[in-house]
Order: C-alpha cells, then structure tokens, then sequence
C-alpha cells in the first residue's frame, strides 16, 4: 500500500511539473555576454513602396502658396493622434502608385518607390526649389502599422509614430506577453517581391542585433503558445487536484 502511495504521488508531481513554464523559457534578451558589452548593429532602412501612404506638407513663406502647393485649406493641416485622423491620413495623404509614383499639386507625378523617407524628402525638396525660394519639405510614412496576435494580453493593429519602432516596442504596447506565449516570435514582412517569415528568438541577447528587431510597416507579429496551454494546461482544475490528492492521503492515513 505504501509504495502504491509513492508511486501517486510521484505521477501528479510529475503532471504539475510539465504544466510549468520554465523561467527560462521566459526571461527577455538573456545574458549572453559580459556586463556592458556593446551589440554592434544596422537598423535597416525602410523604402517606399507601391500601396504606401506618405504625409507630405510643403512649407512656405505665405499663405497662398502654401494653400496650392498642399491642396488644403489653411495652415493647421492634419493632426494623426486618433483613429479619426488616421482615416484623414488615408483621405488626405498621397498614395504611392503601384508603379511607385505619387502626384503632387503643381508638380505633377514624382516617382519615389525605393526611396527611403528621407530620399524622398530631398528629392522633392529639389523640385520644390525650382518653383518656390524658402520653402521646406516634409515627407513621412503615414501608414505605419504593425499588427500582433497570439500570446498577448491586448492583441491588435497599432500605429506607430516613431522611426525606430521595435519588437519590444510592440510587446510593451500589447500589454507583455502571457506567461503561455512562445518567446521565439514569428514575424511576417511583407515586400515587393512578397512574404518573408522568420522567427525571433527574443530570450536571446543577440536578437537586437537582427534585422527583424526594428520593425516596419505592415508587418504582422505572432507569439505561439507553449506546448503547455495547447495540452489544455491552462485549464486544468489543479486546485480541485490538489484538494483530492491531500484528501486521499489523509484518508490512506486514517485507513493505516
């Protein structure tokens, strides 16, 4: 009877061992390397392409000319703070056409696929000179959104205003992962030439070091479950097992 006993007790500690987490398995960029070490990496650029929507104001010395050259009414221009004026942003800024080109006010068609933000600052700075003296350019990519699912307290699409948006940054915006979701994230990045799937091992230091860390617009992030909510861990009664188990053992005691 005693050695059934053990033997019991031995199989339900082992089941609640394999629904545990390791810390492990948890713990973000991991020590890799000594304490202030320095990760050398390159944020890849982002380049304009077909289907993108760019903020483009051209700043001038009077109102006239600025009224034409924006195709707007007024000075104040567009504020993107809220779901309202995203769907302005959409309205109002200049859609990249599948062959890369948008058309401008006055300037007509300026192709400027495969140009980062700031190329594409510059070229149209050099157009805008020849017709305006002092004016300024500014160009912005206005459908920057990523989109992340999974093992996250608050999946979703976010909005990004910063050019150096990250994996974290996202992470930190959904609300963290749960404490079931796979820290090897996958990430799907759409291009030209079509989808590129990788996985981001993020308990590893050296992940800052990938491409992939920086993210950009329209890319999708999914964070799998462990193997341990898939089995249904997350749902088993283990509160109820524990009482059982302690009641049994009790009356084994009693029994004896």
């Amino acid at each position: 009877m005693q050695k059934n006993k053990l033997t019991f007790l031995v199989i339900i500690l082992l089941v609640i061992v394999s629904a545990c987490v390791p810390h492990k398995r948890m713990v973000y960029l991991q020590e890799t390397a000594e304490d202030q070490d320095t990760l050398k990496f390159t944020r890849p650029e982002y380049r304009i392409k077909g289907g993108d929507i760019l903020h483009i104001r051209v700043l001038t010395l009077d109102e006239e000319s600025f009224v034409t050259f924006n195709n707007i009414d007024g000075r104040g221009g567009t504020s993107y703070s809220s779901r309202e004026n995203q769907i302005s942003v959409y309205l109002h800024g200049y859609t990249v056409s599948e062959e890369g080109c948008i058309t401008m006010p006055v300037i007509g068609e300026v192709e400027v696929a495969g140009l980062t933000a700031e190329e594409a600052k510059n070229h149209l700075q050099e157009i805008i000179d020849d017709y305006l003296v002092g004016a300024t350019v500014i160009v912005k990519i206005a459908n920057f959104s990523v989109t992340i699912l999974g093992e996250v307290r608050r999946p979703g699409n976010y909005y990004v205003y910063d050019n150096r948006y990250t994996i974290m940054d996202v992470i930190g915006q959904a609300g963290d992962l749960t404490e079931f979701g796979n820290r090897k994230v996958n990430i799907i990045r759409q291009t030209e030439d079509g989808a590129i799937f990788t996985v981001l091992d993020i308990t590893d230091r050296e992940a800052v070091t990938s491409e992939f860390y920086y993210l950009q617009p329209d890319d999708l992030v999914y964070v799998q479950p462990h193997r341990v909510k898939r089995l249904g861990f997350r749902e088993f009664p283990f509160g109820v097992l524990f009482s059982a188990v302690t009641t049994l053992i009790l009356l084994l005691n009693f029994i004896n």
